[in-house]
């Protein structure tokens, strides 16, 4: 109320009234999208229970799954729910989930065929400003497809665990193509089985030397040979931890004998 007006006079009141209308409207208008929320579920909940609703009795109410005929929740259906309204079509499981391969390994796969990792443009893209070039070769802006396939460095790896003779690399645009290109039986029973690991070995090598060189301060920097038999290494060590010997000297064969494992 303005100091010195007459408490009588309605005029100096209008104002006051206003205001108190004001914060009416709001709290009118919260209480009726509340209100409107509530009708709209209530609505959902008969078109659900439909026009024969169910018989009271004396039993107390239940929980029940609706995605299983038995009611009771499992992780399986709750899975496939979630794959069939936002999964990948054709999604490549029996490239990505191998039981030699630890399942960190595994799951580092599943993210990157999801474009999960964060590579520096995906950073980029969150908000983070930071130096955009490849760590590893220098030539190019770190993106998943880059690092793994496209990557110099990433190319002589792969190059330096596929067979030598009678075959042409040819680079994947991404981890897709390659999972419906990779696998086949043109090899013996021990080379198919380390020619399902190569992926999985490649792609944890790459990603560890990437991230070591990034935050390991005084890191002295793997060169491509290195990194080569780094891989072939961790293949017949995982093969060896599955119960699968297919060589006779662990050094003799990553250093020439390789292809030999596959014929």
């Amino acid at each position: 109320m303005p100091l010195g007006a007459k408490p009588t006079s309605k005029q100096i009141w209008n104002s006051i009234i206003e205001k108190f209308e004001e914060r009416l409207s709001t709290w009118r208008q919260i209480s009726l999208s509340k209100g409107g929320a509530e009708v709209n579920t209530f609505a959902a909940m008969l078109l659900v229970i439909g026009s024969n609703p169910p018989a009271l009795d004396n039993f107390p109410d239940t929980r029940r799954w609706s995605l299983h005929n038995s009611g009771v929740f499992t992780v399986k259906t709750l899975y496939s729910k979630l794959i069939a309204e936002s999964g990948i079509d054709n999604f490549p499981h029996y490239f990505i989930w191998k039981k030699p391969v630890p399942p960190k390994i595994n799951f580092l796969l599943w993210r990157l065929m999801h474009e999960k990792l964060n590579t520096i443009d995906m950073l980029q893209i969150k908000g983070v400003d930071i130096y955009y070039s490849c760590i590893l070769c220098g030539d190019d802006i770190e993106s998943q497809d880059h690092i793994f396939f496209h990557c110099k460095i990433a190319h002589k790896v792969w190059s330096s665990v596929l067979l030598s003779v009678c075959w042409s690399w040819v680079i994947p645009r991404n981890l897709r193509m390659l999972a419906f290109g990779w696998h086949h039986v043109h090899f013996s029973v021990a080379g198919n089985f380390l020619w399902d690991l190569i992926p999985a070995t490649v792609v944890h090598t790459i990603w560890t030397e990437r991230n070591k060189r990034i935050f390991e301060q005084n890191y002295t920097f793997k060169t491509d040979d290195d990194l080569g038999i780094e891989v072939k290494s961790l293949i017949l060590a995982w093969a060896r931890a599955a119960g699968k010997r297919v060589h006779l000297n662990f050094a003799s064969t990553v250093q020439n004998n390789w292809d030999a494992l596959f014929v």
